[in-house]
């Protein structure tokens, strides 16, 4: 009975501090992006709430485990480092990042989560997931951002290609951060 009520103690502290650390990192995100300098990118363009719908329906067709709060969260807290590529007028995918603090043997340095990269499964193979890529990377070399880290399902070998196509490379595999149950790699890419 003791043992019970311990494990659920765990649970609620394990939860809670799952919640807090995601309002430090988006606070220290939010920080980061206000001095957060954006280029002029052809066909790209920051999100706005009237993309939503399009972007919830992209993201549903693309991720098994989806998340309409945390596109929300991020439309209004990180609305700098989340853009749209459009092909006439048309939501044609998606890119979503955020930043956060990272301790090396030098310091603390930025560090970028690419969060979500998504296309239309009507514009898939047109290179528009290479295209976003492309332009967020300079965007984070501009901004000194000192690496990229990102979560890739294993079972993803599209997504997979792309990244080892931008040097990405594979850093360990964790288990439920791409969705409960999911397996994913870690990939991560030196900016610095």
């Amino acid at each position: 009975m003791i043992f019970m009520g311990l494990t659920k103690i765990h649970i609620r502290l394990t939860e809670y501090l799952m919640v807090l650390n995601r309002i430090l990192r988006d606070t220290a995100g939010t920080f980061f992006s206000r001095q957060w300098k954006q280029t002029v990118k052809e066909n790209i363009v920051p999100v706005e709430d009237s993309m939503l719908p399009e972007i919830f329906r992209i993201q549903a067709e693309g991720f098994k485990n989806t998340n309409r709060e945390k596109i929300v969260r991020y439309s209004n807290s990180f609305r700098k480092t989340f853009y749209v590529i459009k092909e006439q007028d048309q939501v044609a995918g998606y890119c979503v990042y955020y930043l956060k603090l990272s301790l090396s043997s030098g310091g603390f340095e930025k560090q970028s989560v690419i969060s979500e990269i998504a296309i239309d499964k009507n514009f898939r193979g047109r290179g528009f997931a290479d295209k976003l890529l492309k332009e967020s990377i300079e965007e984070m070399k501009i901004n000194r951002v000192s690496s990229i880290l990102l979560y890739v399902n294993i079972k993803n070998q599209p997504a997979i290609n792309l990244y080892e196509k931008f040097y990405f490379r594979k850093t360990k595999e964790v288990k439920n951060v791409c969705g409960p149950g999911e397996t994913c790699f870690e990939m991560g890419l030196r900016l610095v």
